[in-house]
């Protein structure tokens, strides 16, 4: 068992370096593009409609851009919540945001997160929750960055997950261990897998 783990933990080691490799190489152009693709996407869901409470993951390092969304959403009047990273107790809180960048300044990490006299913690509801990683598969499971802030932020919450990826992040079937969330929905900019 012990060995099937470490083999695991191996072969996810070795995507989340060939994703992110592969990401760095993605041009500003196609970021843009790609991700603008991808909320139509989203925005058009009938589930993300009816949400009145929405979280995003805001976006850095080529990740699917999240900025726009969050800027429209927060145009929608929906309520916009985004998280604050604990390294230490390696946690994700919920904060509500009520504009989007203002509020924000970035983090030693140098993640755009709430400042200090604009936070507003969260522990209720979510209706969805918008998801990074740097792989997925037709199932719905991802890959993160490896701390597991994600995984168990989605085991505590009962709302809709909805991963964002470009095509090349998605794969047939990723090696999978007993942590790990799987996902309702992943969005890429050429196809959805919605699992519920």
């Amino acid at each position: 068992m012990k060995k099937r783990t470490a083999v695991k933990a191996k072969i996810k080691n070795k995507i989340r370096k060939e994703m992110k490799l592969l990401r760095a190489l993605i041009k500003p152009l196609f970021l843009k593009y790609r991700s603008r693709i991808i909320m139509k996407k989203l925005f058009s869901l009938p589930e993300f409609k009816k949400a009145k409470k929405v979280m995003f993951y805001v976006s850095f390092n080529n990740e699917v851009v999240t900025h726009t969304m969050i800027k429209k959403a927060l145009k929608m009047k929906k309520e916009i919540y985004v998280p604050i990273t604990n390294f230490k107790r390696k946690h994700l809180s919920i904060n509500r945001i009520r504009v989007f960048p203002g509020s924000l300044e970035r983090s030693k990490f140098g993640m755009l997160e709430p400042r200090k006299e604009h936070r507003e913690l969260y522990n209720g509801k979510l209706d969805i929750i918008v998801v990074p990683g740097v792989g997925f598969d037709r199932a719905g499971n991802r890959i993160g960055y490896g701390g597991g802030f994600y995984d168990r932020l989605l085991k505590r919450m009962k709302a809709i997950k909805i991963g964002l990826a470009f095509d090349f992040q998605v794969f047939d079937r990723l090696p999978i261990e007993k942590n790990d969330e799987k996902l309702d929905m992943v969005i890429t900019d050429k196809r959805a897998f919605k699992l519920f």
